[in-house]
């Protein structure tokens, strides 16, 4: 297995390396997405859509609805095309290309690409309508989509982007003329926009030749895991092969990943409450001062191209009976969506198996488990952790950049790279120190989002969650075996109560009962790691013979008897977690404590206000609870407050949003439940303060 890893990184190929930079001057006859007898430039697009039967169906409907002449719709309908409608200038791309090239060059050492994966790709295109889905964890994503598809002959596809981009002076109008389309964020309340969005998205898909591109997390992920996919756009651009104008359509999943992201300082202010800066072209020109910063090494990876007839198994006459109808009677049935949401969960799942973990991410999962473990690690334990790590990951089929032929090189790069979040102190790495004195100057703490947290609250997260980002797409991979684990704990911890071994299990009802665990943990958390994939069985099988064979998990055949083995691989599974289980948990308690019956209502700012001031209080009082600075990061705490709503703890209203307690599940339950779990860590919850680690209790 490691080997076979190995080998799959030697086929990315730095394209911004000496030799290889791309001719932007090049005569560009790129591979088409989707080959047709005629091809449509964008005006002609426009048009298309425009003089269609369905959308003058449409303008008849909404004229007869709003009693005024066709003519006034058709002329609404006309300027949302023109607001919505992408334009091509190959003069602007190859400038834009050439800027690109110059500053990857300065600011990153090397741009990698998977060449194999490129010619798989390109032997798919051409039989069917293509939509790229890269992840979304930087703006950089969608610029290095369409430079890499230049550097390999692709035609660019067209990109999905929001209106705030619209909006920028000027750069609005380029990003435009290099493919984009763009779409409101919200148009719930504007039918209209609604249906001529929609028919355009359809004409893109169904009689034009380049491809789509958006982002199937519909927003970037501000703490690097993959987010729940919005099945909206995805919706829309699959309605062609659902009303059977096109045979098929090809997904294609795009992986991206950064060694050190971009936007790093501004998601981790964000995760906080500070305010989210206005896109500008004046704020797009004052962050060009990261040309004087060093972000490491970038990857791209195209995965498999997925055939969605195939995907859903469908036959050709299924699909004919709404090929002519109006957008406004477009719709889609309650099968079809859930073959949809089944489809975007495979998305996400295939986008994270191609993601590539790098030395940073192993360093900082290395060092966090070893806080947790109170030990101090200098360059030699960072070397033996990585290497342990590197090993474990390959064997659940990652792909590591890391070289361990030159790891303290690597090491030492990577922590320059990163000496914002870390740096080595008399021989030992340490969280670099943030000043609470300057973030007072910085911020302006009273307009936090959430609860106006002090400066001194904001120095012990800003590392602690700045790290943390570097973890999490690591989750992916340990999740479930870390699931396990906490189940074998359990099951340990049981027949340590019981007098007779020989009244356990059997094998098989042991295996059974791990197998229950496991699944009450992957519910728990099914909404916060995105790895619903219909191979749960498989995969508890894999992670059963993963920590077999890393000497976490000894089961004995002839009493059942379970045996967990707390060594480094085993902590770091289970501190990968552990900030996870903090933020339920503490989530839960707030809850119970400050709306502890149906009777109260509350909104989600009161929650999460109400929780970041329990966190400040816990964290600035060294007091004795089961807390991490993870637990005041406000994109975390929607995501678990969502899971409450998802799986019934709370009842959201539809109208005003107001949160109470569901009479259908109990919070208080929940909360035992994970008190049971948080007693079952090995190890105490940490954080920093000034400059040193200070450690808490257990619970």
């Amino acid at each position: 297995m490691a080997k076979a890893q190995n080998d799959y990184m030697d086929n990315f190929e730095n394209i911004i390396g000496a030799g290889n930079e791309v001719d932007m001057m090049k005569d560009y006859k790129p591979l088409v997405a989707y080959k047709m007898e005629n091809y449509l430039n964008p005006k002609q697009l426009k048009t298309h859509v425009l003089k269609s039967e369905k959308i003058t169906k449409l303008i008849n409907h909404y004229a007869q609805k709003q009693n005024c002449p066709p003519s006034k719709i058709e002329q609404q309908v006309k300027a949302i095309i023109d607001e919505i409608g992408l334009d091509r200038n190959m003069a602007i791309i190859r400038w834009c290309g050439i800027a690109i090239t110059c500053i990857g060059k300065r600011i990153c050492s090397g741009i990698y690409v998977n060449k194999n994966s490129v010619n798989e790709l390109k032997k798919s295109l051409g039989s069917s309508p293509v939509l790229y889905l890269p992840t979304h964890r930087s703006y950089m994503d969608f610029i290095l989509m369409s430079y890499i598809c230049f550097y390999y002959d692709i035609e660019i596809p067209g990109i999905a982007g929001g209106m705030d981009f619209y909006s920028m002076f000027a750069m609005g109008t380029m990003l435009r003329k290099t493919g984009a389309f763009f779409m409101r964020r919200s148009f719930s309340d504007d039918e209209l926009y609604w249906d001529v969005f929609r028919e355009y998205v359809y004409a893109l898909v169904s009689v034009y030749h380049i491809g789509v591109e958006f982002f199937i997390e519909g927003t970037r992920s501000r703490n690097f895991k993959s987010l729940v996919p919005k099945i909206g756009l995805l919706s829309m651009a699959l309605l062609p092969y659902f009303t059977g104008e096109v045979s098929d359509i090809t997904i294609v999943p795009v992986s991206v990943s950064y060694e050190k992201i971009l936007e790093e300082q501004l998601f981790v202010y964000e995760l906080l409450g500070v305010p989210k800066p206005k896109e500008s072209t004046k704020g797009f020109f004052k962050a060009l001062k990261i040309i004087d910063e060093r972000f490491g090494k970038m990857y791209l990876d195209f995965g498999k191209p997925i055939s969605v007839r195939d995907f859903f198994g469908h036959k050709d006459a299924q699909r004919t009976e709404r090929a002519t109808l109006a957008a406004h009677l477009q719709q889609l049935n309650k099968n079809e969506i859930e073959l949809i949401k089944k489809l975007a969960n495979e998305i996400i799942y295939q986008q994270q198996r191609r993601i590539v973990i790098n030395t940073f991410n192993l360093l900082s999962l290395y060092y966090s488990s070893q806080l947790f473990n109170q030990s101090p690690v200098n360059i030699d334990e960072l070397a033996r952790g990585i290497t342990l790590l590197k090993g474990l990951f390959q064997e659940l089929g990652a792909h590591i950049s890391t070289n361990l032929n030159a790891i303290k090189p690597e090491i030492i790069k990577t922590v320059e790279i990163h000496s914002n979040i870390v740096h080595f102190y008399q021989a030992n790495l340490r969280f670099t120190k943030v000043a609470a004195e300057q973030l007072a100057q910085e911020i302006d703490m009273a307009k936090l989002k959430g609860y106006a947290l002090r400066p001194q609250t904001m120095a012990i997260a800003l590392p602690n969650l700045s790290l943390q980002l570097y973890i999490n797409p690591c989750l992916f991979w340990l999740a479930r075996p870390a699931y396990l684990i906490m189940a074998a704990l359990q099951i340990q911890e049981e027949q340590k109560q019981l007098q007779n071994l020989q009244k356990i299990s059997n094998h098989s009802d042991l295996l059974a009962n791990l197998s229950y665990k496991t699944a009450e943990l992957d519910q728990i958390f099914k909404y916060e790691f995105i790895i619903e994939s219909n191979r749960e069985d498989e995969e508890f099988h894999r992670n059963l013979h993963l920590l077999k064979s890393y000497d976490i998990l000894k089961i004995t055949t002839e009493n059942g008897l379970v045996t967990v083995n707390m060594n480094d691989c085993c902590r770091v599974l289970l501190s990968a977690l552990a900030p996870f289980l903090c933020v339920y948990y503490q989530l839960v308690v707030t809850i119970n404590k400050e709306f502890p019956t149906d009777q109260h209502t509350f909104t989600n700012k009161d929650i999460l206000t109400s929780i970041q001031e329990r966190i400040e209080q816990l964290l600035l009082e060294n007091s004795q609870r089961c807390v991490h600075p993870y637990c005041l990061a406000l994109d975390n705490l929607n995501i678990a407050i969502h899971a409450l709503i998802q799986e019934s703890y709370l009842w959201k209203n539809r109208e005003n949003g107001d949160l109470r307690r569901s009479p259908h599940k109990s919070l208080f339950d929940l909360e035992q439940q994970l008190v049971l779990y948080c007693d079952l860590m090995p190890f105490k919850q940490y954080y920093m303060s000034g400059d040193q680690i200070v450690i808490d209790s257990k619970l």
